[in-house]
């Protein structure tokens, strides 16, 4: 009974997490370092890739994880089987093929990010049932914190479960005439203050089951979507300080990990340059003015807001050498090529050493803190996905009792 209440209301799925702790911490610290990795590796390292195939990874993606290693990987919902439950092994070949390559490479083997969109609504990649089916954080703030609390402990237990560590969410800005068109039911609302309370809820929720989440999109969006064009948002620094800058500050406060950068252009404060590859926006306002440790995570580099006039490969090393740690790039076969993009910036002065390396000690620190280790421990994954559906019970139970009292 004492265990019990030190576990909490969900003691099953919290003692699972204490062992998956313990074992991701206990294979983190053996070479979990930047220096063990070399040069290649530790440029692959802040490398985030989308992987190809349906019920399971190519093996061209697969070759890839084997020969150059990774920072990450991304998925999307056609990688999604429409059972979920076989996402796991899913995961599960991703990891193993990454720590068989680390293994040929005679480098440490170091676990993977999975990461996946789980916003809810809109934004949601699992088809069917058997999972809890997120709704549109526009309703969850007219819920109120609470509700996204128990949505976010329910996302993250159950993307555990299944393998992923890191969640594409929540989008922690206000909703205005400015962004409603493109951002609509993806914001917890128009009322700064419930927006800020919901968004740290499902923050805090999502993390205490072993998640890693991801506030977006720092400092901002617009009305254009950045699949499209390159939005451009032209309000005063007062609107600035005012609306965009306090949801980011909340979302840190709360202990946010992650902090994904907009390719948005704000005229009035770095005219003509995107947030994502702006030293202002990431170094100077989200790193020094509002003093985040975490991982400041690009959106796609394969937007068109970046593709229109750049490449991939400079706009990595764009976004790496303004302060971004984690690029993300939907297409794999761009990977090699962006890697030894960062090297040849390297070797020309470009970009410094200590910028990769502060790039890389903050994954690195990012899978410590979330155990990911874990996805690499094949007793620790069985144990995991065994639990999955009474995890999803459990949630449904949850949430069915919650709005019968406040409907």
């Amino acid at each position: 009974m004492r265990l019990q209440r030190l576990l909490g209301p969900r003691p099953r799925a919290a003692l699972l997490l204490l062992l998956a702790l313990c074992a991701g911490l206990a294979r983190a610290d053996s070479g979990f370092e930047p220096s063990a990795l070399g040069l290649e590796g530790e440029a692959a390292q802040v490398l985030l890739v989308g992987v190809e195939g349906a019920s399971a990874p190519s093996l061209e993606d697969l070759g890839l994880l084997q020969r150059m290693g990774v920072g990450g990987v991304l998925l999307f919902g056609f990688n999604i089987p429409s059972e979920p439950k076989g996402l796991g092994p899913f995961v599960e070949t991703l990891q193993d093929a990454e720590a068989r390559g680390a293994a040929s490479r005679a480098e440490p083997a170091i676990p993977l990010i999975v990461a996946l969109d789980h916003e809810g609504g809109e934004v949601f990649r699992f088809k069917g049932e058997g999972i809890t089916r997120l709704p549109p954080p526009a309703e969850v703030g007219a819920r109120g914190e609470g509700y996204a609390a128990l949505l976010g402990h329910a996302a993250g237990a159950e993307l555990r479960a299944l393998g992923i560590n890191m969640a594409l969410a929540p989008v922690v800005e206000l909703l205005d005439e400015r962004n409603e068109a493109f951002i609509g039911g993806r914001s917890y609302g128009r009322d700064p203050a419930a927006v800020d309370a919901c968004a740290g809820a499902f923050i805090q929720g999502l993390q205490a089951e072993g998640v890693a989440s991801v506030a977006k999109h720092f400092p901002g969006d617009a009305g254009s979507d950045p699949h499209k064009v390159l939005p451009v948002m032209d309000i005063g620094e007062d609107v600035y300080e005012r609306d965009c800058l306090p949801r980011f500050a909340s979302a840190i406060a709360k202990g946010v990990s992650t902090v994904m950068l907009s390719h948005i252009v704000f005229q009035a404060l770095d005219p003509g340059r995107p947030a994502s590859l702006s030293p202002f926006f990431i170094e100077g306002q989200l790193k020094g003015r509002l003093g985040f440790r975490g991982l400041a995570l690009t959106d796609d580099l394969d937007m068109r807001a970046l593709t229109e006039g750049s490449s991939p490969e400079r706009s990595a090393v764009a976004a790496l050498a303004a302060g971004a740690d984690l690029l993300m790039l939907s297409e794999p076969r761009e990977a090699m090529r962006v890697r030894d993009a960062i090297i040849l910036a390297l070797s020309e002065g470009r970009l410094s050493k200590a910028r990769l390396e502060d790039a890389v000690a903050r994954i690195l620190e990012l899978k410590r803190r979330f155990a990911m280790g874990e996805g690499q421990d094949p007793a620790a994954r069985s144990r995991r996905l065994e639990a999955f559906p009474s995890i999803v019970a459990a949630d449904a139970a949850r949430i069915r009792d919650y709005l019968a009292d406040k409907p």
